[in-house]
């Protein structure tokens, strides 16, 4: 090799070199950025391939009677948790699993949201497990990659049918609650739906924890790495005792649909909510099937709906007790002056009638025989006005729990009312028919509970509660003691008068007696020709013409309001205020008897 040759490959080589050494530079340079400057973030990814996490849900609080008995409860169940990142994981364990164990639509929705999360959180696929459907997933948990059991816990109504309405369920949240509330994506969280679970839902649910663990290739967790605990939720005591709330249930089954109320009239504490029909509150915390859910939804007798505080009635002669004590306030008439009956009165061209000519009454004998004539003439003097300002006084049109899921406020109408939503003018005949809780007027069992409480504690503006609370010092209303004496006795003689409306359904048993007022309410109009014909009475109809039978009462310190729907007329519902408050007094009586034995 010549000599220029020479120079010229060790040129060539002294560049090469001078290239590698460039390369090396800038790989050893990249190297030191990333681990360096860059190896934080990486080493967090490598960690995220290796650790999963998962929420840690919280129990729910228990809701207690007022003498702690258990009145939902959490159950210990068992659930399987898939974690993966992978598509195609999710559609082949799918298919393994479905081949195991029953998936509802709802449980398969789920696999397919896993995909859609950051990193490795997990997912409740199914919860309430049996046994053999754990026992089927442990035995094939090598082809089921990213699965496992987990112990969890569900909901449980005891008293099922009897606390329906007024505890209502846990179920899963729906995608708008989410969208409010981002606690509630966490999977396996239940939320409150309706009644006292939703009324305390935020107090109940507690609040989340947090878990991390190590997992292997196969998605398999191999060890628990840390735990943030989860806080258990607030327990609720309630005024409800469920020996009275179970009982009141059972006497209410004996009608198709019907609602009851009982009050304590010092403290206001509501002893027995009841609707009936009810349902079962156990098939939504697992997930109600599509029929039962159809079943409930086309019963004719709504058993979804707690009519005790969302069921509105016209109140009919039960509102009389109320029109007496505003006349005699209102010095529209005394005690002693009469109104003549003739069995009818007329307004203009239009006759209202009574149920038969009463001759000359006053105010007592007026509601002991619910004289009807004798409350279109007062109620004509009262005025709408001053009427419903003392209808809403007894909380009448107030509804009576303050944001109560599904509590709705009756209708106690006004001129200003009328004129917005009828555009129209008030007039007589209006007034008339309020004054015998007919017309416009519309009131639920609660609101009837409520102003029966205030009438029979003397005057005070109770307000029920569900829950415990310090004594509270209600406002007393400003009513004259011998007018609402007068009042009061008047109810008595209603169901312990031979004459009175509700004297069959009288309590019987020496000291438990009880007072109150029978109403009817109307669900078609009576024609003149049926009037004619003698045809006034509805038990002939078919159950919906029929009308409402209603009946407020009062018996030592508590106060009650029944609804029994299209009964076709007010003995049922006393019938049934009769046993439900000669029960309350039995269960006192006992409660006392013990506490003198211990």
């Amino acid at each position: 090799m010549s000599e220029a040759s020479n120079h010229q490959f060790i040129r060539r080589m002294i560049f090469l070199g001078i290239i590698q050494i460039v390369f090396i530079l800038i790989l050893v340079g990249r190297m030191c950025y990333l681990q360096i400057f860059e190896g934080s973030h990486y080493r967090l990814l490598a960690e995220g391939n290796r650790i999963a996490t998962r929420p840690v849900v919280p129990l729910r609080g228990q809701i207690y009677d007022r003498h702690g008995v258990l009145l939902a409860q959490n159950e210990t169940n068992f659930r399987v948790i898939f974690l993966t990142d992978k598509r195609s994981e999710v559609e082949e364990t799918l298919y393994t699993l479905s081949g195991l164990i029953t998936l509802s639509d709802e449980e398969k929705k789920a696999l397919n949201v896993i995909h859609k999360k950051r990193g490795l959180d997990s997912v409740i696929i199914k919860d309430n497990l049996t046994w053999e459907e754990v026992s089927a997933i442990e035995l094939h948990t090598a082809e089921l990659p990213g699965i496992s059991i987990e112990i969890g816990s569900t909901r449980r109504y005891p008293k099922v049918e009897a606390g329906a309405h007024l505890l209502g369920y846990v179920a899963s949240s729906s995608e708008k609650e989410q969208v409010n509330d981002a606690m509630l994506t966490i999977s396996g969280l239940k939320v409150g739906k309706v009644g006292l679970e939703k009324y305390f839902d935020k107090d109940l649910r507690g609040n989340p924890g947090h878990s991390a663990f190590e997992i292997n290739a196969k998605r398999k967790v191999v060890r628990e790495l840390y735990q943030i605990p989860s806080s258990t939720g607030q327990d609720v005591h309630l005024t409800i005792d469920s020996r009275l709330q179970d009982y009141a249930q059972s006497v209410l089954s004996r009608y198709e649909s019907a609602s009851a109320v009982v009050i304590d009239i010092h403290t206001g504490d509501i002893l027995a909510l009841v609707s009936n029909p009810s349902f079962d509150p156990n098939l939504f915390p697992k997930g109600i099937g599509h029929k039962p859910w159809n079943e409930l939804q086309e019963n004719p007798y709504v058993p979804m709906t707690n009519k005790a505080i969302s069921g509105l009635y016209a109140p009919g002669s039960t509102v009389k007790l109320f029109v007496a004590l505003a006349a005699l306030e209102l010095r529209v008439i005394h005690k002693n002056d009469t109104v003549y009956c003739p069995g009818h009165t007329y307004v203009g061209n239009h006759k209202f009638h009574c149920m038969h000519a009463h001759g000359n009454v006053n105010v007592s004998r007026a509601i002991v025989e619910s004289c009807d004539v004798f409350f279109y003439e007062v109620g004509k003097k009262i005025g709408i006005d001053r009427l419903s300002a003392f209808y809403r006084d007894f909380g009448l049109g107030e509804g009576g729990l303050e944001n109560f899921p599904h509590c709705k406020k009756g209708l106690v109408p006004t001129k200003d009312w009328k004129k917005e939503k009828k555009n129209t003018n008030w007039n007589v005949s209006d007034t008339v028919q309020v004054s015998i809780g007919q017309g416009f007027m519309l009131a639920s069992p609660l609101e009837l509970a409520v102003a029966m409480a205030r009438l029979a504690g003397g005057g005070k503006k109770i307000s029920p509660s569900l829950t415990k609370q310090d004594l509270t010092v209600f406002e007393k209303m400003e009513i004259n003691p011998e007018h609402l004496e007068t009042i009061l006795e008047a109810s008595k003689g209603v169901v312990n008068e031979p004459n009175g409306t509700a004297f069959r359904h009288r309590i019987q048993t020496p000291g438990l007696e009880m007072a109150g007022k029978t109403g009817t309410s109307q669900v078609r109009r009576i024609t003149l020709a049926q009037r004619k014909a003698g045809l006034t009475k509805t038990h002939h109809l078919a159950w919906k013409y029929r009308e409402h039978g209603l009946f407020i009462g009062h018996a030592s310190h508590y106060a009650i309001a029944v609804v029994v729907e299209h009964a076709g007329g007010s003995g049922p519902a006393a019938q049934a205020a009769r046993d439900i408050l000669e029960k309350a007094q039995i269960l006192e009586r006992d409660e006392g008897c013990q506490a003198k034995s211990s």
